[in-house]
Parts: structure tokens; sequence; C-alpha cells
């Protein structure tokens, strides 16, 4: 079996990755219809041009990811099955840079939501904005 590994990527712009990768390697948009199937990924999460995704790639290829422009590796564990996403998470959330970088993109502030029934309750957005199983 391939060595995989999960990782949470922040990528300053996606526009330019996908200009990057057509450039340089074009099998990572490997399309079947309008869905990218180059890696496994979960969808990319946005706030304007910057994305974040949860990837599970071969291990060798996380040199490819980390020279890749505008794309910061905010944490990474080798794949060991179910609780792979816990260990990733976790690794990110104890390093405050990394996520000042994922809270620029994905926001866990707390807001307030209509209740349908006149009123209002507090909505807290998950911590993860996605995961592979």
């Amino acid at each position: 079996m391939i060595p995989r590994t999960d990782a949470v990527l922040h990528i300053a712009s996606v526009t330019d990755l996908v200009a990057w990768f057509a450039t340089t390697a074009p099998g990572h948009l490997a399309a079947d219809g309008q869905t990218i199937i180059g890696f496994d990924r979960t969808p990319t999460h946005f706030t304007g041009d910057a994305g974040l995704v949860y990837v599970r790639v071969p291990s060798a290829e996380m040199t490819t990811w980390a020279a890749a422009p505008g794309v910061t590796i905010l944490a990474r564990a080798p794949y060991a099955g179910p609780g792979t996403p816990d260990t990733v998470y976790a690794a990110l959330f104890t390093d405050a840079g990394m996520v000042a970088l994922y809270d620029a993109v994905y926001d866990r502030t707390p807001f307030q939501a209509d209740d349908g029934q006149g009123g209002t309750v507090t909505v807290t957005p998950p911590d993860r904005f996605g995961q592979m199983g």
C-alpha cells in the first residue's frame, strides 16, 4: 500500500494555484466532468480567492504541495486510519500562527441567526471546516 498523508492546506490564491498546476503538474487538475479528481480532497472552503482544503495524498507528493506557490501546510499527519483527522486538527490548533491563517478563511465566530419563530439562536460553527473519513 502506498503511504498517504492527510493535511490541511491554506491556499493564498486558488486561481494562482490552478494556473501553477496547469503548467507544472496538470495531473492534479484531472477532471471527471466538472469535478477535479486529480487528488483526494474535501470541497475547498473559500473566502474570496483564498481557500482551505483537507487532502489525502501519497506521502511523496507532500513535497510538491510544500513547493506550490501560496500554499501553506497548516498541519499534516501520516494516514493511519479513521483517527487521522483528529491528529491533523489537534496539531493545527496548537499552532497560533497556523490557526490565524485558518481563521482568516474559515470563520468560527458564533453568530445570531433567525430561529424561524420570531427570535434568534446562537449558531457556533464547528471547529473543522471539513475532513476525510
